[in-house]
């Protein structure tokens, strides 16, 4: 069987299991990775800069123009692609490091979603299995490896898991730099390599979802080597199942939004396949192995949901981004004008790279599933959380405006051109994403740059208190030492602090939907009616989701729920209400 479409570009391969030599020298780029993170860390520790003096927050900039000096005249003669992505990733991690230096919270601290990951992980250092970040017998129905993760490393070292949230954001996005290398490389040259997975950072390099950054870099190569058909060959289908698997515990949300872009890949590539059954079975493989990797997240959560079901509501939450601009690449910005220039390549260039058209379809898919969910929304409320497309869509384009800037240095400059504009997008990149990271305050900057990012450090340094020692040290009083009651919180922060079980999120549009909040809430609010004592003590300790052996209320109140002094009997409650910021704690004895 021949190809059925002529016009379509010759990359049609047979599956390779090997992707070159071995030792790989582009493996190299993890060592050196590691090493120079570690020196960045010691590098920080040494001088102590202060994030919010210009001086203080130089240091990255001062660094990552030395190691230009270092490393651009000597790719003009040597085949450092490895080592400058080791370097470059191990750079990002000392950026990130230095715009946390004094605090030992992560980006955002714990506003937020950055609340809800810290309390996962402190979740995970008491159990290994799937659970939820405050219930504790329902499984988790957000992606579980990255808070997983640190949450295990917290069990073994003993250092309490909220406090390592800061390195896992920093290890993860550089980490992410060099993920994406090594599979980009497999695609094109190592230096077309580098320079999509550093300029894909500053398209999306959030620190504070470091786990959808990871996520972000690596699926859109692997989407390519695993669904199209890439001059080099695809991927092994056990490896290519294994990295599916793990994006999908990671952050599966990427392979919804790019959905109907896969869908349409995946077909063409079959249409145009010398061997369609081999090719269909080879994406059964793939999806056995994925659905192997992944299911200790997703069969505990489908077991749950097959068995009582639930409530969807996080995606009723109304974000500012809905209504955000949907066309990245009309910013009259150099990163708009790569995605601009990334938009007219996969367009142009349709026909005769093998790049255009598959990029080309997960670009139109991302834009389609937006405008589907916008009609739903518009329908039902419920977004799909389209307004997320936007972090797929911003380094699609930037992957297609490099390679287009590749393919006509290619044809028409000589290598030293090729040299010198991969030395530009690192050197752009890293400016671009060291002012991304600046945190409010530093001037001239963060006034000159505005970006929520700016907020989210300023926020990991100022860091509002909370009095959990206190919390824990009054209910061990009266409960025992260890104990780990089942809490009604009113502030979600208690569990980021303390692997307690928690009888309900206090977020709404954030809660798992097996939670059932709208029924807790229910529970709650016939709870605070019962005036009577002794009724109310029974009452609390028999809910339909279980006792609540500990209330930490704000000003008597959860949410809009009111809770009155006359309703706790002081023979069955401990009362304590000498705490700051208006919390009042209440122990069943």
């Amino acid at each position: 069987m021949t190809t059925r479409l002529a016009s379509a570009p010759r990359s049609i391969s047979p599956i390779r299991a090997d992707a070159g030599r071995w030792p790989d020298p582009r493996w190299l780029s993890v060592p050196v990775w590691l090493a120079a993170t570690a020196a960045g860390f010691v590098l920080v520790g040494w001088i102590r800069p202060d994030p919010f003096a210009v001086r203080g927050v130089l240091l990255p900039l001062t660094v990552l123009g030395l190691l230009a000096l270092v490393l651009v005249p000597a790719a003009l003669r040597l085949r450092v692609s490895a080592v400058a992505c080791g370097l470059f990733a191990g750079w990002v991690a000392l950026d990130l490091k230095t715009m946390l230096y004094g605090t030992p919270y992560g980006f955002a601290g714990l506003f937020g979603d950055m609340g809800r990951i810290a309390a996962a992980a402190t979740r995970y250092s008491v159990t290994p299995w799937s659970a939820d970040a405050f219930v504790e017998e329902v499984p988790a129905e957000y992606p579980m490896l990255y808070p997983w993760l640190i949450g295990r490393a917290s069990a073994l070292s003993g250092v309490p898991a909220w406090r390592l949230v800061a390195e896992a954001e920093i290890l993860t996005v550089s980490g992410a730099v060099v993920a994406a290398f090594l599979l980009w490389s497999r695609l094109v040259k190592p230096p077309v390599a580098l320079a999509v997975a550093a300029a894909s950072l500053v398209a999306f390099g959030d620190p504070r979802k470091a786990f959808g950054v990871v996520a972000v870099l690596v699926v859109i190569p692997w989407i390519l080597l695993t669904f199209g058909s890439p001059p080099r060959g695809r991927l092994p289908w056990w490896s290519a199942g294994a990295i599916g698997g793990l994006i999908v515990i990671t952050y599966q949300g990427f392979l919804i939004y790019g959905s109907l872009g896969i869908l349409a890949l995946a077909g063409l590539t079959w249409w145009r396949h010398d061997d369609r059954r081999a090719y269909l079975l080879r994406l059964l493989k793939v999806s056995g192995v994925a659905a192997l990797v992944s299911g200790v997240y997703v069969v505990p959560y489908l077991a749950a949901t097959l068995a009582g079901g639930g409530q969807a509501v996080a995606d009723l939450y109304v974000a500012p981004d809905l209504v955000a601009n949907p066309f990245p690449f009309l910013q009259p910005t150099p990163l708009g004008l790569l995605q601009l220039a990334g938009l007219a390549g996969v367009i142009g260039y349709r026909r005769t790279a093998w790049w255009a058209q598959p990029l080309l379809l997960l670009i139109a898919g991302a834009y389609a599933y937006r405008v589907l969910m916008m009609a739903r929304f518009v329908a039902d409320g419920h977004t799909g959380f389209f307004h997320y497309t936007s972090r797929l869509l911003g380094p699609l384009l930037v992957a297609a405006g490099v390679l287009t800037v590749a393919t006509l240095l290619k044809r028409h400059a000589a290598r030293e051109y090729g040299v010198a504009a991969l030395a530009v997008v690192l050197l752009w990149a890293g400016v671009s994403y060291w002012r991304l990271a600046l945190p409010e305050g530093v001037q001239p900057w963060a006034a000159k740059w505005p970006s929520a990012t700016h907020f989210y450090t300023a926020r990991a340094h100022h860091e509002p208190a909370f009095p959990a020692r206190e919390i824990r040290a009054r209910v061990e009083e009266v409960r025992g030492r260890g104990a780990r009651p089942r809490v009604l919180s009113a502030d979600e922060r208690l569990f980021a602090y303390l692997p307690w079980r928690g009888y309900t999120s206090v977020d709404r549009t954030s809660a798992n939907t097996l939670i059932r909040w709208d029924e807790r809430r229910a529970e709650l609010v016939r709870l605070a009616a019962v005036t009577d004592p002794q009724a109310f003590a029974e009452a609390s300790a028999s809910t339909a989701f279980g006792a609540i052996d500990v209330f930490v209320l704000r000003d008597w109140r959860w949410r809009d729920v009111s809770f009155q002094r006359g309703q706790f009997d002081p023979a069955r409650f401990a009362v304590v209400d000498d705490l700051p910021g208006k919390t009042v704690l209440l122990i069943r004895k």
